[in-house]
């Protein structure tokens, strides 16, 4: 019964409108005090320097040995669709899998890549919103 007395009151509020001669034509006008503008611009600056969030990502392997890094990188390739992003912070090379925004996302998919990957683990990092 109500969602009857909702759609009777649909109708009659879209044909009151038509009669009264306003379609999506209409133009709206909206007057905003200054100091909003201002403050709207300035949140807009501020964030717009923001091009990173904090997140994370599942650390595949990390070894001093470039090569066992790009082996397990082709490896990965081929068992999950993940994008991957290496590292190198002397004398490491990080191999890192995917980007999550909450660790509860991340531990989902790090539960999958240690059936194939058992020395997995998560590490928080910087990632883009692109990314996600």
């Amino acid at each position: 019964m109500e969602m009857h007395k909702y759609r009777f009151g649909m109708i009659a509020a879209i044909g009151l409108l038509y009669s009264t001669g306003i379609s999506s034509q209409t133009e709206v006008v909206i007057h905003e005090e200054p100091v909003v503008s201002q403050e709207m611009e300035k949140y807009i600056k501020n964030n717009s320097l923001v091009t990173h969030l904090s997140g994370w990502r599942i650390a595949v392997v990390t070894t001093t040995d470039r090569r066992l890094m790009e082996q397990t990188k082709t490896k990965f390739q081929q068992q999950f669709e993940y994008k991957l992003k290496w590292d190198y912070n002397e004398p490491y090379y990080y191999l890192k899998a995917g980007a999550f925004l909450t660790r509860t996302e991340a531990n989902q998919a790090l539960d999958v890549v240690k059936k194939k990957f058992p020395g997995a683990y998560l590490s928080m990092d910087k990632v883009t919103y692109e990314e996600l």
